[in-house]
């Protein structure tokens, strides 16, 4: 297993969230790579254990990623994780009949039977649910169009789609879609499994060097829906604007 983490301007958050749970699913130090700018290299080198490694990349999180997939080989298996996450969740029913989540066991195992699944299912890559919120996660693995966040995925390094980002604010988005069309209509989601991070509320952050004004926004979620207005649609409300993905595709719209 590989995990690679991008990180900006965040070493000590890097350090109490994430390595912190990798730690406590005794995930080994030297299979955990974190790309950094150059600039930070000597701080992050400081200030963390010699048995990580710790790589220069480049400055963005579109850049970094595509730096990530150059790293290593092409379709190489990667589980890519932000570094602000606190803690990662499975669903249960507690003892009232209720849905609710817990930290997952055994993290080690949930991938490895994750990836086995991908295997079968002959699909490269894997997300989470997007919101820690028990109440609209579901008991299953779905395989139709749905978002997969950037935050914590499991994916085979594809380098026709990881180096060949278009957008920046929606980087998200664009690589779900693409997985989803390189494997002919298809990406899996876990949708009993999410993630405790503080999504664009720290600190820090390779995020924070994009241009994240409201106009910026509008200007790529309409241009994001007109590259692919088959498969999404424009949500606005208010002094809000995101792209939505259509679960279902109709055959019909593609060709028209």
């Amino acid at each position: 297993m590989k995990f690679v983490i991008p990180s900006y301007n965040r070493l000590d958050i890097l350090k109490s969230r994430t390595l912190t749970m990798l730690e406590r699913h005794n995930i080994p130090k030297n299979s955990i790579y974190i790309f950094v700018v150059r600039e930070e290299h000597t701080k992050y080198h400081t200030g963390l254990h010699l048995e990580y490694n710790i790589v220069i990349g480049k400055k963005g999180i579109s850049n970094q990623r595509a730096f990530i997939s150059e790293y290593f080989d092409d379709h190489e298996a990667l589980i890519s994780l932000d570094d602000d996450v606190r803690e990662i969740y499975s669903l249960y029913k507690n003892c009232l009949g209720k849905k609710a989540i817990e930290p997952i066991k055994d993290l080690k195992k949930m991938i490895k039977s994750t990836f086995h699944l991908m295997d079968v299912q002959k699909i490269r890559m894997c997300g989470f649910y997007p919101v820690k919120n028990p109440f609209f996660m579901k008991f299953d693995i779905s395989y139709d169009l749905k978002f997969c966040i950037g935050q914590f995925r499991l994916f085979y390094n594809i380098k026709d789609i990881e180096m060949n980002r278009k957008y920046k604010l929606l980087e998200d988005y664009e690589t779900t879609l693409k997985y989803y069309l390189w494997d002919d209509g298809h990406i899996m989601r876990r949708n009993n499994i999410c993630m405790d991070a503080d999504y664009n509320k720290l600190p820090g952050g390779l995020k924070e060097t994009a241009d994240r004004s409201f106009e910026e926004k509008k200007k790529e979620v309409e241009e994001f829906n007109h590259d692919y207005w088959v498969y999404s649609f424009i949500k606005e409300k208010g002094n809000k604007i995101d792209i939505g993905l259509k679960a279902k595709v109709s055959e019909l719209n593609i060709w028209t």
